[in-house]
């Protein structure tokens, strides 16, 4: 393996190391704020510190290019968040988390028909199953699944909106720094969140933001989940492809419950292990050659 496609592989795995933790953070910023609140304040402090990082700016080099930056900006700047936040409001984490593991296999069929270089096929299939096998083990231990319409039909479509997103990184136009990539599409989806804001027309909610868990979580979403990740995310496609970096999310629920057993003191059982053994088994067939 080539040590671009090795740092390509790693920009994926913390990527999405960093949202499986995030995607707790969102859930407890629920109980303070409105869904816009948070993807607001998120984006203002990750598009801040992207302008200090890279404080260069300059006019667009065509229309045809900011139009490009537009549409990812609102595929998986706003609309995406707006679907998962909404999506956690009326369901279970547990039900978003199953639908979130379907990213994978929509990227690698919409890719296909998107991208010339990278095609759909039956490694990639059985891949998603053995990695969905071992996401439901853990998703599903203790728990008792339950559907509830609302909020799992906003979920899938969260799915399809960021394997879509995903599928269109891979055709970003070229002459433009990465942050500066990043910066325009979060400036699109920004715009976005305001004017939805404005139309939505709820007040905004300013006293919960002096608890040090809504502004510590704030921060952490803002400056690593939004700022660092995206950027890490989009050099992790340049470098191995959108249906390979998309294939690290089958990670998440492995990820998630680690981190209960490091932090929460949480045991070991004989599902994770079985569990984790089928994702990581799931991963290593649907990106092995050949």
């Amino acid at each position: 393996m080539s040590r671009s496609r090795l740092i390509g592989h790693l920009f994926a795995f913390v990527t999405i190391a960093i949202w499986s933790t995030a995607f707790v953070g969102n859930k407890v910023l629920l109980a303070y704020l409105t869904p816009i609140e948070i993807m607001i304040d998120r984006f203002v402090l990750a598009y801040g510190a992207l302008l200090l990082i890279y404080p260069h700016w300059r006019l667009p080099h065509s229309w045809r290019d900011e139009f490009y930056f537009f549409i990812v900006g609102a595929l998986g700047i706003f609309i995406y968040f707006l679907f998962e936040n909404f999506a956690l409001k009326y369901t279970q984490a547990t039900n978003v988390g199953l639908f979130m593991g379907a990213i994978p296999l929509l990227t690698a069929i919409l890719a296909h028909f998107i991208i010339d270089d990278e095609h759909f096929n039956r490694k990639l299939l059985f891949g998603f199953i053995l990695a969905m096998t071992g996401m439901g083990m853990i998703l599903f231990e203790g728990h008792r699944f339950e559907l509830r319409f609302r909020g799992d039909v906003l979920a899938l479509f969260g799915a399809i909106t960021f394997a879509l997103y995903s599928a269109l990184l891979k055709r970003t136009p070229t002459g433009y720094h990465t942050i500066e990539i990043t910066r325009k599409s979060f400036f699109y989806g920004l715009v976005l969140m305001l004017l939805y804001r404005l139309i939505d027309g709820t007040p905004l909610h300013f006293a919960p933001l002096v608890h040090p868990v809504v502004w510590g979580n704030l921060l952490y979403l803002g400056l690593l989940s939004s700022g660092l990740a995206f950027l890490l995310y989009q050099q992790g496609i340049e470098r191995i492809g959108s249906i390979a970096a998309s294939h690290y999310i089958y990670l998440v629920p492995l990820l998630t419950a680690i981190t209960g057993v490091i932090v929460l003191h949480e045991h070991i059982t004989p599902t994770m292990m079985v569990a984790g053994g089928l994702i990581l088994l799931g991963l290593y067939v649907a990106q092995r050659k050949g």
